[in-house]
């Protein structure tokens, strides 16, 4: 029997950084970060949504130049590989760069070359998923796919919509995701988690996404979970992130034994 192949579709890349190689960034940065105990200990008392987003920013201030991103690429894939995965899907924004005054498509090509050279030399296969950060609006997300359009990157093979669900609409984006969609990528999107049925419901109606992230407001929603079910629509379930982002109290009150008995 051949060895089980596991992967992970459910990443981002900021908040995959190997401590090592966040560091080494925060070293170069002259930031807080370079003492591991003091990030340690921010980390650990993230109990909440805004607590999480606030740390993740601080942590994408770390780059400060494409090398940065294509070194970090490089650790992630082996990071990913030593955890017992052959494959990842990683949400990448690249308007988190631009917001640090970078070039978004130099640190895209950085990324994507990182994971092709960590891929040949045994790593993980990465491929990245493009992010749109919800909080910054349609606007912000066509710039993404923009992007997507003048590159073309072989690492490139979906699109999604992260950030702050309660932020703003899925219909807003309905648009995005049709052009998405035309430029033949695959297409996810973040939904119930931090907000409830309703929106979870509003995002496969109007996105139509081929997966959802999280989703486990599903399980308060017998139809919702028929109807995920009855259209094979995947939830990528994330149970410690969950718990870490204060969705979730507890991990032994996770809704995802409901999830897995309702054939989600």
């Amino acid at each position: 029997m051949s060895p089980l192949r596991l992967a992970d579709c459910h990443l981002h890349f900021e908040g995959s950084l190997p401590v090592e190689t966040l560091e080494a960034l925060a070293r170069r940065a002259s930031h807080r970060f370079a003492n591991r105990a003091v990030f340690e200990a921010e980390r650990t008392s993230v109990r909440d949504r805004e607590g999480f987003l606030a740390l993740y920013r601080e942590v994408s201030s770390l780059f400060r130049s494409p090398a940065d991103y294509g070194e970090a690429a490089r650790a992630v894939a082996r990071s990913v590989a030593a955890g017992g995965a052959a494959y990842a899907e990683i949400y990448v924004s690249p308007e988190i760069p631009t917001r640090f005054g970078l070039d978004a498509k130099a640190c895209l090509a950085e990324i994507d070359r990182g994971f092709r050279d960590a891929e040949s030399e045994g790593a993980a296969r990465c491929r990245i998923l493009l992010d749109a950060v919800r909080q910054w609006g349609p606007e912000s997300a066509e710039r993404v796919l923009d992007l997507h359009e003048k590159t073309r990157l072989p690492s490139v093979v979906g699109f999604g919509l992260g950030g702050d669900e309660r932020a703003i609409p899925a219909a807003a984006f309905a648009g995005v995701y049709l052009r998405a969609r035309a430029l033949g990528l695959r297409t996810s999107v973040h939904a119930g988690e931090w907000d409830g049925v309703d929106s979870l419901r509003e995002a496969l109606d109007l996105l139509r996404p081929d997966r959802v992230d999280h989703g486990i407001a599903a399980a308060e929603n017998p139809r919702l979970l028929e109807r995920l079910a009855e259209e094979s629509t995947a939830l990528w379930v994330a149970p410690t992130s969950n718990v870490g982002t204060g969705a979730i109290d507890r991990l032994e009150d996770h809704p995802l034994p409901r999830l897995l008995d309702a054939g989600v």
